[in-house]
């Protein structure tokens, strides 16, 4: 079961950098085109699939520490929900209503791709501390 919970922190490592390079590349179609093209269907998509991972990954520390095999640091336990919330404040940061007054070409992708630095500091940290 371990080898399953490392496994799927490499796909979070590999879904996060999918997703930055996808709202990087988005927010700069965007700004390039002053709003007109934008790739937010596979910045959306992969937001979903990263959320996915990390909740399964979540899920099963959850079966691993039930079952009595607890991370080497204690913390590992607050960095596994920090990850968890970390793409999901991204997107609320990116849509937030004071932005709505002002759409600024590709800002709701460069959001997310600052989660996803976040999120890739986040998971480096939980391989450190499993």
């Amino acid at each position: 079961m371990t080898d399953l919970h490392h496994l799927l922190g490499v796909l979070v490592v590999a879904a996060t950098l999918g997703l930055l390079a996808a709202s990087s590349w988005s927010a700069l179609a965007a700004r390039r085109s002053r709003g007109a093209i934008d790739h937010r269907f596979a910045t959306d998509r992969l937001v979903l699939v990263v959320v996915g991972v990390v909740v399964l990954n979540g899920l099963v520390g959850l079966v691993l520490l039930g079952s009595g095999r607890s991370p080497a640091d204690a913390l590992h336990l607050l960095y596994g929900p920090v990850a968890l919330v970390t793409v999901a404040v991204g997107v609320w940061l990116s849509r937030r209503e004071a932005y709505a007054a002002e759409p600024a070409a590709g800002r709701r992708d460069a959001w997310i791709a600052v989660a996803a630095i976040v999120l890739t500091g986040v998971v480096a940290r939980l391989f450190m501390t499993g």
